[in-house]
């Protein structure tokens, strides 16, 4: 591909039965690229009943693109035992630099950046949660963040470059110590979604990082089988799962019931629309659903062609095509990008408005 293109194909990240024996999701990575592990259990009774522990790698085995399980931690002096993991992350940087850290021991900070596009879909739920709390009458402050560092590190004799991003939930309370003393606090944490990719330094390309990221896509059946476990497992245990509820990477639309039937459409599995329609899901109750869902990722909507479904891919290309004979996508930036040069078959994609 020409500098600005990408060759994207589809891969399937995978449950082997922790929710259900099925693909959970999809992603798209670089054509050529292999991937490996999927749905893992939760690792504590604090944490999700599931996991997404994934990594994508490049033919020559030095380039990857990686999605992190979600975690949960606590802290407070109130001398309360908690199952959660002990630790006092209070913002998306301190958990990113501990993570990073965690992945590769080596690793020298380059830049940290704001980004607060990724905590778009958990800034609902935080307000959610702190409007239960006030009615229970505990005072709790809440915060989503999202955050994105670069680091440096070496892999044998190679200099590395790496991305990680987090979108993570913050939560703190303040009562009054009835002993007399220092008020009664606590911190509790969240990541929603985690990420990372690495490349030989001068190699990182982080518009492929964000053309893949964007593009991973959860499977409407088994969130419904999701949604089903939840409800089993009762209103205590997981009041905090359904909040989260498959919140999969940073920056990615939370799929709740609100907005499940989106996730539908956007993968083709919502097959029945209305007489007229000229793809499924293109009443306007639909659009508007997928429009705000477009605005939380960084998507724009294309038609498939050889599908016949919508499918959302990263809005900053600005082009779209579909190869006709295996299953990928062209994105460039050139409006007069031809395939045909590069030995493709491929269609352009039409964007759904």
């Amino acid at each position: 591909m020409p500098e600005g293109a990408l060759l994207l194909q589809r891969v399937n990240i995978v449950d082997p039965g922790v929710i259900a024996s099925t693909t959970a999701m999809t992603a798209l990575v670089p054509h050529g690229w292999s991937a490996r592990g999927g749905v893992v259990a939760g690792s504590g009774p604090c944490n999700e009943p599931y996991g997404v522990d994934w990594s994508a790698t490049s033919a020559d085995g030095q380039s990857t693109i990686s999605i992190f399980p979600t975690e949960v931690w606590q802290t407070s002096n109130t001398g309360l035992r908690s199952d959660c993991r002990d630790a006092s992350f209070s913002s998306a940087r301190e958990y990113l630099e501990a993570r990073v850290v965690q992945e590769f021991p080596d690793a020298r900070e380059l830049e940290y950046r704001d980004r607060p596009d990724f905590a778009g879909s958990a800034r609902a739920m935080v307000e959610r949660t702190q409007q239960m709390a006030q009615r229970a009458g505990v005072p709790i402050l809440g915060k989503a963040e999202g955050g994105e560092v670069t680091f440096a590190y070496r892999q044998g004799a190679t200099e590395m470059r790496g991305v990680a991003g987090v979108s993570a939930v913050f939560y703190t309370s303040s009562l009054p110590n009835p002993m007399g003393g220092s008020p009664l606090t606590s911190l509790s944490g969240a990541t929603v979604g985690s990420f990372a990719a690495t490349a030989p330094e001068g190699r990182l390309d982080i518009g492929l990082v964000e053309a893949s990221r964007r593009s991973i896509v959860p499977n409407p059946q088994w969130l419904e089988t999701l949604f089903a476990l939840q409800n089993q497992l009762g209103e205590i245990a997981v009041k905090g799962t359904r909040e989260r509820a498959a919140i999969i990477v940073a920056g990615g639309a939370a799929a709740t019931r609100a907005n499940i039937e989106s996730f539908q459409i956007a993968s083709g599995a919502n097959r029945t629309g209305a007489a007229g329609e000229s793809y499924p899901g293109a009443s306007s109750g639909d659009r508007m659903q997928r429009a705000s869902i477009e605005a939380i990722r960084g998507v724009e909507t294309y038609l498939d062609p050889v599908s016949n479904t919508p499918v959302q891919l990263d809005h900053t290309y600005g082009n779209a095509w579909r190869v006709t004979n295996q299953d990928a996508y062209i994105l460039t930036k050139d409006p007069a990008f031809n395939p045909g040069q590069y030995g493709l078959e491929a269609t352009r994609m039409k964007v759904v408005r």
